[in-house]
């Protein structure tokens, strides 16, 4: 489960940070010659529906291993094949309405069932898996993260240009993703985030491997 969570505490913020970020990241990256305004707009439809599957598809990484460690590896790619089918008729459904957004929703539509099914079944084979601590780090993610979002929001909004120069852009843009990580790290200091926690102490003993090594 705190697999699980560590997912959450990296995907959460990620997701909310590229649905805020979906316009001057496109137009940074790759708006210029050829690539017109109305290109980006088509691509930041598709990077908006993806994000919304990006806890999913990392959370498939953690969850097939489990299955993977109990011998089973039937179970992952039945709900691979299901997940596969869903998609396609999604793409079929969503197609229409959305063009190649409904491309992009309908693969996260699918991945999200794919990790809820997986979720499921892992849960029928070994018991309980801290669900009640899984779903309270998830809501104080949340909470952390509209903050994070709300102030990148507002910096990109007063100072994002997507007239000016690309190192212009460039730099506004790592400033954004800067502040975003900033007040994600204070605010989850603040709310003593385990899963923050680990990840200094992770840092911190490789660092200390890293110069013994040296000397």
């Amino acid at each position: 489960t705190f697999g699980i969570r560590l997912i959450l505490f990296i995907t959460i913020p990620a997701t909310i940070g590229l649905i805020i970020l979906r316009f001057p990241i496109v137009n940074t990256l790759w708006e210029r010659g050829e690539f017109v305004r109305s290109t980006t707009e088509g691509t930041m439809i598709a990077l908006l529906y993806y994000s919304v599957g990006l806890c999913a598809f990392c959370g498939i990484k953690v969850i097939v291993p489990a299955f993977y460690s109990l011998q089973d590896t039937k179970t992952p790619a039945k709900v691979g094949i299901y997940s596969m089918l869903l998609n396609v008729i999604l793409n079929i459904v969503l197609m229409g309405p959305l063009n190649h957004g409904g491309l992009a929703l309908a693969t996260s539509i699918a991945a999200l069932f794919n990790v809820t099914l997986l979720i499921h079944l892992l849960r029928k084979r070994v018991g309980l898996m801290g669900g009640r601590k899984i779903l309270l780090s998830m809501i104080k993610l949340l909470f952390v993260s509209g903050v994070m979002g709300l102030a990148v929001y507002y910096f990109n909004e007063t100072f994002f240009d997507p007239s000016s120069q690309l190192l212009a852009k460039t730099f506004m843009l790592l400033a954004d993703i800067l502040i975003g990580v900033f007040i994600y790290t204070i605010l989850s200091r603040l709310i003593q985030n385990e899963e923050l926690t680990f990840l200094i102490e992770l840092a911190r003993s490789r660092k200390k491997k890293s110069a013994s090594e040296l000397a």
